[in-house]
């Protein structure tokens, strides 16, 4: 460890208001250059698959596919599904960007929930291209170029699970996995007319993933129906020695027979301030299917969250100052719990040698970290919100089995018109509160407004998967 000298002990003291002189330095170090020597000595053990898959470029219309290739398909529950990850969800042999220009690495490793979808029976079929780190919603940041909306021609896929999403909708893969900050499986879902579920915080492993932001990532299915993504919710649902986070998650329920449940006798809650910032004709497809659950036996109510209309700020504060440390520590931010290994770190150093990020990332990086050199409060007013708002999502869950939103509040915009974070701040406003809350969140389409797919949003209590799952079901067959 290079770089202890004087003037490194006087900056760290100096940042720490500590007072110190030429003796005490002195003293200081020669303790930091013992102990960086002895962390030193310590010896990476990096996890390292016992397969490499064999890549080759994405080759589709939609660009959909950052890398194909094929790796699985034994026996198991999932034997018949040919299935894709976002590209940030590591495959050991298939190079990693996060759709960004100077950063890739070729990881030695799968994440638990690739080797989790194969050791079922699944068939990997490649890697799906995203906004570049995570950070965006319209599939238009990836420097592999923007993706296509199979079902809307012009408009975005959504994101920033993008390339998964049009995957699913052009009939590509059977299912994706895509991971969710602040919308980023249900936006896509959304827009291209297919289903995505944000499961509960920490009920999925994130070993192997490529944090946007360790508080809020959540890692969950793309389908084309709430059966298939129930499949693969059930499959890479549980605890993970890898992943600390999930030490504390129960082993997954039968979630597919959970989708025939029904809606007899549930409360459900309609969110006011959601319906009430939706474009018309996605409200009026919202409350055409609640009322169709109403005729299968719901109730059915509007109720309201107070700080619903916060949340998007807040998630945009939370995500943004953990990604500009996370990114400044070349991905070796304490705590993560995600598996950083060198290879990662490498390629973090490399790229903030170069200053190779596009221009969204560009931007975040450097106002978050003017932020995040500040005293801290904007990120402590922002957790305390999240503290806040999560209290409401559990109490009206005390009185609701259900709540129910449009997914989006409108549906997929033309490409070029969503722009900077205001654009961004509208299209999660419904998506990014239940990332905040931590709670499961289920995307199904429940219509069209001039030919492009409408999403209904189904939450739920923490680890209330089968409640989701049966009302997402329950309006799929309205």
């Amino acid at each position: 460890m290079s770089g202890i000298d004087r003037s490194a002990i006087e900056a760290v003291a100096r940042r720490h208001g500590i007072d110190i002189d030429d003796e005490t330095v002195s003293a200081f170090l020669e303790a930091s250059r013992d102990q960086a020597a002895q962390y030193g000595a310590l010896d990476s053990k990096s996890v390292e698959s016992d397969y490499r898959v064999d890549p080759t470029p994405g080759d589709d219309e939609y660009n959909a596919f950052r890398y194909q290739f094929e790796h699985g398909g034994g026996d198991g529950s999932l034997a018949d599904l040919d299935v894709a990850v976002k590209e940030n969800i590591v495959v050991a042999g298939a190079p990693t960007t996060c759709g960004s220009p100077g950063f890739e690495f070729e990881p030695r490793h799968s994440a638990t929930v690739v080797d989790r979808l194969v050791d079922d029976g699944a068939t990997l079929v490649g890697t799906t291209n995203m906004d570049e780190f995570a950070f965006y919603i319209t599939g238009e940041t990836c420097t592999h170029g923007r993706i296509e909306n199979p079902v809307v021609d012009g408009c975005v896929p959504g994101g920033s699970s993008s390339g998964s999403g049009a995957a699913v909708a052009a009939g590509l893969v059977d299912a994706a996995l895509g991971t969710d900050t602040g919308g980023s499986v249900r936006i896509p879902a959304s827009f291209c007319g297919v289903v995505g579920i944000k499961p509960t915080h920490q009920r999925v492993s994130r070993f192997g993933v490529v944090d946007l932001s360790q508080s809020l990532d959540h890692v969950g299915p793309l389908a084309p129906d709430v059966e298939t993504a129930a499949r693969v919710l059930e499959t890479i649902t549980g605890p993970d020695v890898d992943d600390p986070s999930t030490r504390g998650t129960a082993e997954p329920e039968d979630y597919v027979n959970a989708v025939d449940g029904g809606v007899e006798d549930l409360r459900i809650g309609v969110v006011g301030e959601a319906m009430a910032t939706s474009e018309d004709a996605v409200g009026n497809c919202v409350s055409e299917a609640v009322a169709g659950l109403a005729d299968a036996g719901a109730t059915v109510e509007e109720t309201s969250l107070a700080g619903y209309e916060t949340m998007g700020p807040v998630v945009g504060a939370i995500a943004g100052l953990e990604f500009a440390a996370f990114v400044g520590a070349n991905g070796a931010s304490p705590a993560t719990g995600t598996g950083t290994t060198d290879a990662l770190r490498e390629a973090l150093s490399a790229a903030n040698d170069r200053g190779d990020f596009g221009e969204n990332v560009t931007n975040l990086l450097v106002t978050n970290g003017v932020v995040a050199d500040g005293d801290g409060s904007p990120f402590v007013a922002a957790k305390g919100l999240q503290r806040d708002f999560t209290r409401t999502v559990r109490e009206a869950l005390d009185d609701y089995d259900a709540l129910v939103t449009p997914t989006t509040p409108m549906p997929a915009p033309e490409f070029g018109t969503i722009q900077g974070l205001d654009g961004l701040l509208r299209v999660v406003e419904n998506t990014a509160p239940f990332n905040c809350s931590g709670t499961p969140a289920v995307s199904v389409p429940c219509g069209t407004v001039s030919e492009k797919p409408v999403g209904l949003q189904v939450v739920t209590d923490w680890n209330d998967e089968p409640t989701a799952l049966g009302v997402a079901g329950a309006v799929e067959r309205l």
